[in-house]
């Protein structure tokens, strides 16, 4: 930025002037270093801030993941849990089904056996032409 001045009998001195914009344009030279410092400042704050914010948003979506995830194996458990009370219900039932049956199978294996000796208690005294033998009758039931 070179300027020139005129000349003229009882003007400025032209080297005073020389020194006045040199010391204007130090201090222009000073706010534009200034200015550039605050713009790259701002752009840099900008771009942190923008950094800030997609971080933010990526934790929250990989919390919001994780949730998910252990939402989906406490499902799964539960529907394992489900499964297992099921099975037990139904094994509980077949193995009550299977005592009732033994049971009964048990207490009519008695009664046949019973009615087999009372049977034969009959058999017997009647071809003696006895009485049948009361005792026998009654160990039987």
């Amino acid at each position: 930025m070179s300027t020139s001045f005129n000349t003229v009998k009882k003007g400025y001195d032209p080297k005073e002037v020389q020194e006045y914009i040199q010391l204007l344009e130090k201090e222009l030279a000073t706010y534009k270093d200034k200015e550039e410092f605050i713009s790259r400042a701002l752009v840099e704050a900008q771009v942190s801030a923008k950094n800030v914010v997609e971080q933010a948003k990526d934790q929250a979506i990989q919390i919001e993941e994780d949730a998910k995830h252990k939402l989906e194996h406490i499902k799964e458990k539960i529907e394992k849990s489900k499964e297992k009370i099921y099975q037990f219900e139904e094994e509980y039932a077949n193995f009550t089904k299977r005592f009732e049956a033994s049971f009964n199978e048990n207490e009519l294996n008695k009664l046949l056996t019973s009615l087999d000796s009372i049977y034969t208690s009959l058999e017997v005294s009647q071809s003696g032409n006895e009485e049948p033998n009361e005792d026998v009758i009654d160990s039987a039931v």
